[in-house]
């Protein structure tokens, strides 16, 4: 993402990398990696209010997922910093689904609370792992377009921009 970017082309140029024969390439990069596989998702997804997501009501729609988990101190400022970003996208902004990796209902409703994340969040973490490829650090985030292409997850902490870049990836028009 943009910030990685330049952090990368930062660390080659100040540390010398590039005379060991590692070179760095906005440009030939893409600008975002994605799976070619395309996602197949969990049939029946129960939510912490209680509602059911399917599958069906997933075709053709952007969605980000964030792998994380309230004792993780990476995991708070990442999710805080993705509500900041869709407050400022309203209703622009794709649906956004917290995997959360607790098995205690009331913390992770409590933690929600707590932080004024109003994202959707289920604890069904298993399917979404599987259909996603996650990866086991946390936060690890993965984005879905309305073409059911999926960027390649993205562990840690992110910065806003690169949030919002995701974000509107997902939610841009199929075409």
């Amino acid at each position: 993402m943009i910030q990685r970017r330049r952090w990368g082309q930062w660390a080659l140029g100040r540390f010398g990398l590039g005379a060991w024969g590692l070179h760095f390439s906005v440009a030939a990069a893409p600008r975002l990696a994605t799976d070619s596989a395309p996602v197949v998702w969990p049939r029946r997804t129960a939510l912490l209010d209680g509602e059911v997501l399917s599958a069906e009501a997933l075709q053709g729609q952007g969605l980000l997922v964030v792998f994380w988990a309230t004792h993780c101190a990476f995991c708070l400022r990442h999710n805080t910093k993705l509500q900041q970003v869709l407050t400022t996208m309203g209703a622009a902004a794709p649906r956004v689904l917290g995997v959360s990796l607790d098995r205690d209902a009331t913390l992770v409703r409590r933690h929600l609370a707590t932080h004024g994340h109003r994202f959707d969040v289920t604890l069904d973490a298993a399917p979404w792992l599987a259909a996603l490829g996650a990866r086991r650090v946390l936060p690890s985030t993965v984005a879905v377009n309305r073409l059911g292409q999926r960027s390649l997850p993205m562990p840690g902490e992110m910065f806003e921009e690169d949030l919002a870049e995701l974000l509107q990836w997902s939610a841009a028009p199929a075409g």
